[in-house]
């Protein structure tokens, strides 16, 4: 990694009123969940399933918001509001950006568990 942090644990907690066990809950939901919803993601897409599409996109970044991936939330976002508009091409394309962020994301979660 380069030195960035991609988890912003103080808005994450701001989020579960400072509740640190929560976060832990919340960390390790999102760690055992997250390569599944993102694979279905790409199935959508790669499918050009719009409905389904945009519902996860939203879903992963409401989820990546909560634990302060600010930008891998922004990138889903992003795919999001592409689905929404029925532009697929742009959605696959901001695909490639938004598992960049995940990548980053899930390496340092396991490497210091977010904090």
């Amino acid at each position: 990694m380069n030195g960035t942090k991609q988890i912003d644990r103080q808005k994450a907690l701001s989020w579960l009123e400072g509740d640190e066990r929560m976060f832990a809950r919340i960390r390790d939901i999102f760690i055992k969940n997250m390569p599944h919803q993102v694979e279905q993601l790409k199935t959508f897409l790669d499918a050009g399933d719009r409905n389904a599409a945009e519902r996860a996109a939203h879903t992963i970044m409401g989820s990546s918001a909560m634990m302060g991936a600010g930008a891998m939330s922004g990138e889903a976002g992003k795919i999001e509001h592409s689905a929404i508009e029925n532009n697929m091409d742009a959605a696959r394309i901001h695909y490639g950006a938004f598992v960049e962020e995940y990548r980053k994301v899930m390496e340092e979660l396991a490497a210091d568990g977010g904090d």
